[in-house]
C-alpha cells in the first residue's frame, strides 16, 4: 500500500467514526516509588486472527504484568489533554496533520520524588 492509499484509508476510517490512531496509557504511582507513565500511540489496527497485536506489543514494552491492569485506551483528546507536557511536539504534529499512517510511538518516564 502506497502513502497516499494509507492516508486515502485514514480519511475513510474517520468518515466512519473509526479512529485512525489508538492511544494506550498507564499510570503508577507507589508510596515511594515516585510516578511511571507508559504511553503509547499507534495505527488503529483490526484485530489479526481476534488478537490485538498493538496491545500485547504495549504490554512487551511495559514488560510486567503487575501493570497491566491499569492500562486503559484513551480517546485521542482524553489522551492528548491528559498527557500534553509529555508528548514532543513532533509527535503532536503528526497527529494534527495525520500525514503519518505507519506511527507508532511508545515512551515511559519515571519521576522518582525521594
Amino acid at each position: 500500500m502506497t502513502h497516499e492509499e494509507m492516508l486515502e484509508e485514514a480519511a475513510k476510517r474517520e468518515e466512519e467514526n473509526t479512529p485512525f490512531y489508538r492511544f494506550f496509557a498507564v499510570e503508577y504511582f507507589g508510596t515511594g516509588e515516585g510516578i511511571s507513565y507508559w504511553l503509547k500511540i499507534c495505527r488503529n489496527y483490526e484485530l489479526y486472527d481476534g488478537k490485538d497485536y498493538d496491545m500485547e506489543r504495549f504490554k512487551e514494552f511495559i514488560g510486567c504484568d503487575h501493570y497491566f491492569a491499569g492500562i486503559d485506551e484513551l480517546t485521542e483528546e482524553e489522551f492528548v489533554v491528559r498527557y500534553a507536557n509529555l508528548i514532543p511536539s513532533h509527535i503532536t504534529k503528526m497527529l494534527t496533520n495525520r500525514d503519518q499512517p505507519c506511527l507508532d510511538w511508545e515512551t515511559h518516564f519515571h519521576v522518582n520524588y525521594s
